[in-house]
């Protein structure tokens, strides 16, 4: 069994914390039949989930005048941040046992920050993620590498560092680039061609249990990884319980 040791985490947010494809998709149809158009299954899954709207918008909607493109902008904004969603089974656990073994972790979603943020509230996981990358905060969103490489400066690592945990060829491909490993999860094709380093048929098939100085993830059976704990920081005696944050980059911390 291979085995391979990082510093972090960068988890994405759709397809693997919470499953909203169906809000999602119906978000995205709705808009394109406003303007005559209807997105068969293989578009959607080429260029809306797991892409950033930008990407969309230019994939779906390029032959629209400027004006008409940012409406379709403006549309998913208003309406993006109340989508609905359920949790992923098995995630909220395991992420909670990598913040409990204080494991750094970011959150790098093309989400916008306000749905991040309730999203991880209502999941019970505020200040379980030591920074946030959402939509908006890098030049291009994924399928292009900027928003895991930022999720890594933000944790103060190397991209080379870092596992992603991803759903989705477009973000595995984004991991690639930006040069980290991946796990793929779900059964969506093309995961693998995509360049995930391994993959599992779902969240729940990625186990986590504690070692001396950090995790030990068995990812469906077929790779165990070492997850690094962050060193602990000193307090001073009668200040707190000694826990202390990660000391990473705290930019965009997703509280409550």
């Amino acid at each position: 069994m291979s085995m391979r040791e990082f510093a972090g985490v960068l988890w994405d947010l759709d397809g693997v914390l919470i499953d909203s494809s169906r809000a999602i998709v119906a978000l995205w149809r709705r808009i394109a039949a406003g303007y005559g158009r209807w997105p068969d299954p293989a578009a959607i899954r080429r260029d809306v989930l797991g892409c950033a709207p930008e990407h969309t918008v230019a994939a779906l909607f390029g032959d629209l005048p400027e004006d008409d493109r940012q409406d379709v902008l403006r549309q998913v904004r208003e309406a993006e941040p109340a989508l609905d969603f359920v949790a992923v089974p098995g995630a909220v656990a395991l992420v909670g046992a990598l913040r409990d073994a204080r494991v750094p972790m970011a959150l790098v979603t093309g989400a916008s920050d306000r749905r991040a943020r309730r999203v991880v509230r209502e999941l019970g996981l505020a200040g379980a993620f030591t920074a946030t990358v959402t939509w908006g905060e890098t030049p291009r969103g994924k399928p292009a590498p900027d928003c895991y490489r930022l999720g890594a400066e933000r944790l103060a690592l190397d991209p080379a560092d870092c596992l992603v945990v991803e759903d989705s060829p477009g973000g595995v491909r984004a991991a690639t680039a930006a040069g980290a490993a991946s796990v793929a999860v779900g059964e969506e094709a093309g995961l693998a061609a995509a360049g995930a380093t391994w993959t599992a048929p779902a969240v729940a098939a990625v186990r986590a249990a504690p070692v001396p100085g950090g995790v030990r993830l068995d990812v469906a059976g077929a790779a165990a990884v070492l997850l690094r704990a962050a060193p602990a920081v000193p307090v001073p005696p009668g200040s707190g319980s000694g826990r202390g944050p990660h000391p990473a980059s705290t930019t965009s911390v997703v509280s409550r």
